[in-house]
């Protein structure tokens, strides 16, 4: 896997510059498919609405990543039926619609929740997490559902690829399984899943991530609008800054 390969030479790098005492930061760029680029190309794709960027860190080196913010695609013809036959037969979702599913890893169980809302600062004094308690989960989950259906979405599902624990129905709101981890597999970019994907019935496929912007791409898509001018408009950027 070319992530793999990324954290490969992440290792190699810093083991390098660890024997080499070396006093900065050495600072390498890789782009959207792992091709290695230098800080002026990275910078101005990063500048535009199509792509964000990861950062892993060590003692003596800094690697950046570029991956899709959003990304347009269609499944070919085999996967497409293999997982329209999945869904239908093991979720009893109606692949003839548009469907929105919203994607974590894990379902954690109800006691892994904190008590209460709150920020915790990381052992090793770098940065800090946000915890939720379960109460604030379950109200996160009823207002990403209240928003879609009351614009209309209504085929939307939540989700997880790992369960530890937590009731798949809980009051009246449902988690789905990935059954052998299709959409996990099928809806990626060259570091990690998207985790809001939208596929039509065609085999067309829109994918986001939770933390970049492009709302109102995500809204258009989730109604079936504007589809090709969307699309139009990813391939021409891409192109332009693909030439840069």
């Amino acid at each position: 896997m070319k992530y793999c390969l990324v954290l490969l030479i992440l290792f190699c790098y810093a083991n390098s510059a660890e024997s080499q005492q070396t006093k900065h930061k050495k600072e390498i760029y890789f782009d959207e498919v792992d091709a290695t680029i230098n800080k002026r190309q990275h910078d101005i794709k990063l500048k535009s609405d199509l792509f964000s960027s990861v950062k892993f860190e060590t003692d003596t080196l800094i690697l950046h990543k570029l991956r899709f913010s959003h990304l347009f695609g269609t499944l070919d013809t085999i996967k497409k039926q293999q997982l329209f036959k999945l869904l239908s037969a093991r979720n009893s979702i109606d692949t003839t619609k548009i469907i929105v599913i919203h994607y974590q890893d894990t379902l954690r169980r109800i006691d892994e929740f904190a008590e209460e809302d709150g920020i915790i600062q990381n052992k090793n004094g770098r940065g800090h997490r946000h915890v939720i308690s379960h109460n604030t989960f379950i109200n996160q989950h009823k207002k990403c559902l209240r928003n879609l259906y009351k614009k209309g979405v209504n085929n939307v599902y939540h989700f997880y690829k790992h369960n530890n624990g937590h009731p798949e129905v809980y009051e009246s709101y449902t988690w789905e399984r990935d059954h052998l981890t299709l959409i996990d597999r099928l809806f990626r970019d060259s570091f990690r899943r998207f985790g809001t994907i939208v596929i039509y019935p065609n085999g067309n496929f829109f994918c986001r991530n939770y933390s970049d912007d492009n709302l109102h791409i995500l809204k258009d898509v989730t109604k079936g609008k504007k589809w090709d001018k969307h699309l139009k408009r990813f391939k021409k950027k891409l192109e332009l800054l693909s030439s840069k």
